[in-house]
């Protein structure tokens, strides 16, 4: 089984392109994240079986909203599917003022956030995917969504939570949580995130076969990821070059077999 997992940017001018890469990708399953209702439309004429729920809505000034999609894409149909509702959090007067600020190039601020999983048929067996898109305000945030995907993990069921984490590990670029709400060790350099999520993975039986690859060169960070619980074997994990116009590199891993 090939499982890839790409945020494909909410921004991103080539669509086109993004829907062509897609529709030609070797894939069992792929998980997208910041799906706009443009590609959306583009991803159900596609010879897929297609499962989609709410990522974000953008709140922007004069009332403006914009909304975007976790999706996940398989060739078997899935035999169940399922959805997961965050939950919204205050943004203090700092953040307010930054995105006043940052609204100039294009930022907003952002509610309604949620997340997606499938059952697929392998080998015999059905596997737990997810499509998830951890929220950027920050890393104590992120961790309470990552508890919540990690409720919806079955005992005893193979498992792939993918999606984009939003994991910062390039020091100067941590402010960035303090300056979206975070307390303000979150935006120290030396805040360990990355060390607390691989902890959390440990502790939720789940491998990140793609630690320490950069999938996001701007943060220089590995912000992507596929993880997988134990009974899954992963024979390559790999980082793809190609963006077409997105931030995020594509990221697959190939399972061989079911432990």
């Amino acid at each position: 089984m090939k499982i890839y997992s790409w945020n494909v940017y909410c921004y991103n001018r080539e669509v086109p392109r993004v829907a062509d890469y897609i529709r030609h990708l070797d894939f069992d399953v792929l998980c997208l994240q910041e799906v706009t209702p443009e590609l959306l439309e583009k991803l159900r004429a596609m010879p897929f079986h297609l499962s989609y729920h709410i990522d974000v809505i953008r709140l922007f000034w004069r009332g403006r909203t914009e909304h975007n999609y976790v999706a996940i894409l398989s060739k078997e149909a899935p035999v169940n599917t399922g959805n997961l509702q965050f939950f919204n959090f205050p943004f203090p007067l700092h953040t307010r003022a930054f995105i006043a600020f940052m609204s100039l190039f294009r930022w907003s601020f952002v509610t309604e956030r949620g997340a997606l999983y499938i059952d697929v048929p392998f080998k015999g067996e059905t596997v737990r995917v997810f499509s998830v898109h951890l929220t950027l305000w920050g890393a104590t945030n992120r961790a309470k969504e990552f508890e919540a995907v990690t409720g919806h993990i079955e005992p005893g069921k193979p498992t792939a939570v993918c999606g984009d984490f939003n994991v910062i590990e390039y020091g100067p670029m941590k402010v960035l949580n303090w300056l979206l709400g975070a307390p303000l060790r979150e935006g120290m350099p030396w805040y360990p995130e990355r060390d607390l999520f691989e902890e959390r993975f440990s502790k939720a039986g789940l491998a990140n076969p793609l630690r320490g690859k950069v999938t996001h060169a701007f943060s220089r960070s590995q912000l992507d990821h596929i993880l997988l619980s134990k009974d899954l074997v992963a024979t390559t994990a790999v980082v793809h070059k190609e963006t077409h116009g997105s931030d995020h590199q594509p990221v697959s891993v190939e399972i061989a077999r079911v432990q």
